[in-house]
């Protein structure tokens, strides 16, 4: 009976010892795998109202930063400009009537042939002339700043994902209308065990091999999570790699091949 029991302790001893060994190795125990996202992306809507005139770039296009992905039809917007500015230039004229107006009445005054409930009369009508040309100016400051919202450019250098709209299809502002990633760089994104949380750093060199290509491409820890999943025992991190010669597509998975030089 001790005999069984001690074979039965040494047993238990042996199987609880397997996580510690394992731990010891790390990710090297178990494949762990990574997946790559783009280091950014973005869906692009309109800031205004209108028809799409031409989206010039189709899914799956490369473009680079302020090339023109889409633009709307500005006719509209192009006559409300002409009219703000044709508002400005009569609220001009009606500050230098006024002024010209408010200049007499003061002359008169001084000379006692004008009363000076008509002077402060002119100098209040000159006063609203001002606001009046003031207001026209920030009309048109606006309209031209809708007339700019018609052409929508890249943000970064990168490819276009999807087309949300087609081309002479009406939007509404805020509607979106593509979207861009930029897969110059990708993120490799993949779970260490918590214990190697003390061996990891922004930087540190991370080797993977990409599975379906079977590639090896080398990058640098960009990201630690700050926190720690209990129910896995892992953190998440995300390794920079250049993607400069596009041999890889965000989507892509692989494992982790190494943690350091």
């Amino acid at each position: 009976m001790k005999k069984i029991t001690s074979a039965g302790f040494l047993l238990a001893l042996f199987f609880a010892a397997l996580p510690v060994r394992a731990a010891e190795n790390d990710y090297q125990s178990l494949p762990v795998k990574a997946v790559l996202f783009p280091i950014r992306e973005a869906t692009l809507s309109t800031m205004i109202d209108g028809m799409i005139a031409r989206c010039h770039f189709r899914a799956g296009e490369r473009f680079k930063k302020g090339d023109v992905l889409f633009s709307i039809d500005d006719r509209r917007y192009r006559n409300e400009l002409n009219r703000a500015e044709s508002l400005i230039r009569e609220a001009a004229l009606g500050v230098r009537f006024a002024q010209q107006k408010k200049d007499d009445n003061e002359r008169l005054f001084k000379s006692d042939l004008q009363s000076e409930l008509e002077v402060q009369k002119a100098r209040f009508d000159y006063d609203v002339a001002v606001e009046r040309e003031q207001s026209a100016k920030v009309s048109r400051d606006y309209t031209a700043l809708l007339l700019q919202f018609c052409v929508v450019r890249a943000p970064f250098d990168g490819t276009v994902e999807k087309l949300l709209t087609r081309e002479f299809e009406m939007v509404r502002s805020g509607q979106p209308v593509l979207s861009i990633l930029d897969d110059n760089q990708l993120l490799a994104v993949m779970n260490l065990p918590s214990v190697s949380l003390a061996k990891v750093r922004i930087g540190l060199p991370v080797t993977v091999k990409i599975t379906e290509n079977g590639k090896t491409v080398k990058g640098e820890i960009y990201e630690i999570a700050s926190r720690a999943d209990h129910r896995s025992e892992t953190f998440e991190i995300k390794v920079r790699i250049d993607n400069s010669a596009h041999l890889f597509k965000a989507g892509m998975s692989g494992v982790l091949v190494k943690v350091g030089e």
